[in-house]
């Protein structure tokens, strides 16, 4: 009886619709594919599956969106879609999308996402007036086409809640951390490759070219972008770990080395001075200033090693680093991109004055004529000091903005030092993270690094860090663990507790 009902039962639509659902959808891929660059196979194939991924655990759609924009995947495989007469960012549709999801997921679990930002959301509340009201004055005072590009950089910050609400337990936050410092590896490698073999890699905001035309045009300088911060956090935490013990020797020197190299062909002086500074900090931090010099000297005997391998192999590139260095001095006094720098300055300057409330708005040019040959020249909107950006850009009432953050972010490490002590104090996170934070605050000096995309990305990324750091301490114990019966005695960002004998 069963056997007969079955033999008249209707037809299977659902496998009639399955079935005619995979021949359109292989009549339409190779429709793209042949009409179309591939490209858009990407765009049709990975981002549905990015964004479903991404509505389940959003740290996997975090994780993508920085790997995009640091170019740990290059721009040449990064899909982009036409709009307008140009090319809508893809990381942009990204962010916003998760900062939707995970704030649909905080109010379902009935969690505060406000306050799982910390301090740093009043400099993003403050950020978020200063631009509203620029864009306003725009509108009706001072029109120009370059202002929504201007304030659109600034989807970057979506990463700090982005982090601190997706990476909402130990486990992912230490997935969270793990994936930033393979990220720092894989651009470390990509910068290295590129300098040593001259080729181009990372195709987008990276650059590849020769040191320069007058004796170093045989030397390839390497260029990471935003990463270049990524790397120099990643090499202060593997210090940090080679010195507690939590990682083997090997690993961490071959790790050591290659962020190194990654550092070393930049040929940036700007950033190796920062990085020198920001190393001073992490160690007195993480060993006080007595053992100061025992990281210091870790990271001498880094570069020393990288130094004596490339002199083997590539001697002229040894060469040109060691002059590079020793020639900071030479560079301030005979001016060149240093002097263009001040001229910008000068300029930028001299409009503050004449409008001190709002500034020239957002995308708004400050000097119409060449201050300087080369390309510094033709920047009329763009300016280098990210400091002067905000009174140049927004009135001198923005210019808080950076040190806002800077502020926030210094309260935020504070407040997990406080309230993690015992064995949830990780020292060594905590010394990584206010030494890398320093880099790019001194780079932004001559870097627009709080106004740039790439810039804006790695200073969320550090504060959600911190966040995170604030939230759990030491990522791989559980929120509940024992401290052993360990008591602080005392506290602060720059003294390690003391601990009672047990």
């Amino acid at each position: 009886m069963n056997r007969t009902l079955s033999l008249r039962r209707g037809p299977d639509y659902l496998g009639i619709l399955l079935v005619l659902g995979i021949l359109a959808l292989a009549a339409f891929v190779g429709l793209v594919t042949a009409f179309l660059p591939w490209q858009f196979l990407l765009i049709f194939l990975l981002l549905p599956t990015v964004f479903l991924l991404s509505q389940v655990w959003p740290m996997v759609g975090l994780v993508v969106v920085l790997m995009l924009i640091f170019e740990a995947v290059p721009t040449a495989f990064q899909p982009r879609l036409p709009f307008g007469g140009g090319k809508l960012q893809t990381t942009d549709l990204l962010l916003l999308y998760l900062t939707a999801v995970v704030l649909m997921q905080a109010f379902w679990k009935r969690h505060q996402p406000l306050l799982a930002m910390g301090p740093i959301r009043f400099p993003l509340y403050y950020l978020g007036v200063c631009m509203i009201t620029s864009l306003i004055y725009v509108r009706y005072y001072m029109p120009n086409d370059l202002a929504l590009g201007e304030a659109r950089v600034a989807i970057g910050w979506l990463v700090v809640p982005l982090m601190a609400l997706a990476a909402d337990t130990p486990n992912r936050a230490k997935w969270m951390l793990r994936s930033v410092c393979a990220m720092a590896l894989l651009i470390a490698a990509y910068v290295t490759i590129q300098s040593v073999f001259s080729i181009r890699i990372m195709t987008g905001h990276g650059m590849v070219a020769i040191l320069d035309s007058s004796g170093n045009s045989d030397v390839v300088r390497s260029v990471a972008g935003g990463g270049i911060y990524l790397i120099i956090f990643t090499l202060f935490l593997v210090i940090n770990r080679l010195l507690e013990g939590r990682i083997f020797w090997l690993w961490g020197m071959g790790g050591a080395l290659l962020l190194v190299a990654g550092i070393g062909v930049q040929f940036g002086r700007g950033v190796w001075m920062a990085c020198a500074l920001g190393l001073v900090v992490s160690a007195a931090r993480f060993r006080g200033v007595a053992g100061m010099f025992k990281v210091l000297l870790v990271g001498g005997v880094a570069v020393g090693l990288v130094l004596s391998a490339v002199a083997v192999f590539k001697p002229r590139v040894a060469q040109a680093i060691v002059e590079r260095a020793t020639g900071i001095g030479n560079e301030l006094q005979s001016g060149g991109s240093f002097g263009w720098r001040l001229s910008e300055n000068a300029y930028a300057l001299d409009r503050i004055e004449s409008n001190p409330i709002m500034g020239v708005g957002l995308g708004g040019q400050y000097k119409q004529t060449a201050s300087a040959v080369g390309h510094f020249g033709n920047e009329t909107n763009y300016i280098h000091n990210a400091y002067l950006f905000f009174p140049l850009k927004m009135g001198l009432w923005a210019s808080f903005i950076p040190f806002a953050f800077i502020a926030a972010f210094w309260v935020t490490l504070k407040q997990g030092v406080a309230r993690h002590q015992g064995a949830r104090a990780d020292h060594g996170l905590c010394a990584a993270l206010l030494g890398a934070f320093a880099v790019p605050v001194v780079t932004s000096f001559t870097q627009p690094e709080w106004a740039d995309p790439r810039g804006i990305v790695a200073f969320a990324t550090f504060m959600g860090l911190a966040l995170l750091y604030r939230r759990f301490g030491d990522f791989r114990l559980p929120p509940a663990a024992v401290e052993g019966g360990a008591t602080a005695t005392r506290s602060g960002l720059f003294r390690r507790p003391r601990f009672a004998k047990s």
